[in-house]
């Protein structure tokens, strides 16, 4: 069973996949959508669901300051190999460009809806892999 701490990062993770989430289907005009804002999130919700992970097993507090999405699931790995599958490696490569960049003007990264869907979807796959590997029912999303 998953501690407090951990469904505490759960929890938050979730409330970030959601907003990206939410940004994403309420705008139906896809030039108006804050794709940027969108990315950000599903990174943010990726980043802490690893981090809840991380939490559960005991990690140290300075292995969870850092946005570096393959930092966080290498050391993931440590408890479960499963962090080292090619899928999730890729899931984390796709969101590890977003934690930071997107948040300030004059940015160079690939912004539009593709990249937003690509995005979704790897911060839900991560959400849910986490989940699986905690023993946890996994949430899907809409």
């Amino acid at each position: 069973m998953a501690n407090t701490d951990c469904l505490s990062w759960l929890k938050v993770a979730h409330m970030d996949i959601t907003a990206a989430q939410d940004l994403f289907t309420k705008q139906q005009n896809p030039r108006h959508r804050p794709i940027e804002v969108i990315l950000y999130h599903c990174q943010q919700g990726a980043e802490k669901a690893l981090k809840a992970f991380i939490v559960q097993h005991g990690g140290l507090t300075q292995q969870l300051q850092t946005h570096d999405m393959q930092l966080l699931r290498q050391t993931c790995s440590q408890w479960s190999p499963g962090f080292n599958n090619q899928r999730i490696i890729r899931h984390c490569a796709n969101l590890d460009p977003y934690s930071v960049a997107v948040r300030y003007p004059k940015h160079n990264l690939p912004i539009d809806s593709g990249t937003a869907v690509r995005g979704l979807n790897s911060a839900k796959r991560l959400f849910d892999f986490v989940h699986e590997r905690l023993g946890l029912r996994k949430i899907y999303f809409s």
